[in-house]
């Protein structure tokens, strides 16, 4: 796992909307300086009816944290930044929409490789839905349909070989104990109205509703908002 400090948190989003993910929201923007930026990265939404439009979403969010001092820029070409490029910016955030278009376009792109320097030299890096996914150790924890023929499961692995899934309900439970023991790996079940801030050897849970732990031992650990658990 990459060494984490108070500068280079990374803010997961179980998904939903801006009412849903407000919480977690406003840690992440309360962690950008006053006057700061970041890089809004909304490509999973390529060829979706709301990709045009995704500059005029976060305005409308940053309006509704009263944050209109943060200035960002959005990014739909990941060939035109490298790591000098990235420094400018205090912080990047990956919004959601196709996980496997998204981690392709990364991949693709040397994209990961940038994002993971950029990260490890001290940034904070905010993951919604399929931004969240592919940050963990794989992403087959989604059902977004798969039509750009990407095969790999490997997502980014900034999470110490956690995976993360999104969109979580009560009826998932035993599909993702499964996946955890098939898998051998550990997975973080995340609702639409729950987020986690991974950072200091520790996860914590904020919003409105815990998060669900499955292990490949087939155990089950939830935690509630406010709550923690150690990376160590």
């Amino acid at each position: 796992m990459q060494n984490m400090n108070k500068d280079n948190k990374i803010y997961l989003s179980g998904g939903g909307n801006e009412h849903q993910s407000s919480t977690l929201d406003k840690f992440f923007f309360d962690s950008i300086p006053q006057g700061g930026n970041f890089l809004y990265i909304p490509v999973a939404l390529r060829g979706h009816k709301l990709f045009p439009t995704a500059n005029l979403w976060m305005n409308g969010i940053l309006e509704m944290h009263k944050r209109t001092d943060i200035q960002f820029e959005t990014l739909d070409d990941l060939l035109s930044k490298n790591i000098d490029d990235l420094e400018k910016f205090d912080a990047i955030y990956i919004g959601g929409g196709n996980t496997w278009s998204l981690l392709k376009e990364f991949e693709e792109s040397g994209f990961s490789k940038t994002l993971v320097q950029y990260h490890n030299s001290g940034h904070s890096v905010y993951g919604g839905s399929a931004g969240a996914i592919i940050l963990g150790a794989k992403i087959n924890t989604h059902d977004d349909k798969n039509e750009v023929s990407w095969i790999d499961n490997n997502g980014l692995n900034l999470l110490n070989n956690y995976s993360i899934a999104c969109h979580f309900k009560n009826e998932d439970e035993e599909r993702f104990k499964n996946w955890a023991t098939e898998n051998n790996l550990p997975i973080i079940c995340l609702f639409e109205e729950t987020g986690l801030i991974i950072g200091d050897a520790k996860i914590e849970c904020v919003g409105t509703k815990p998060f669900f732990l499955y292990t490949p031992q087939g155990e089950k650990l939830m935690k509630e908002p406010g709550e923690t658990l150690s990376l160590l």
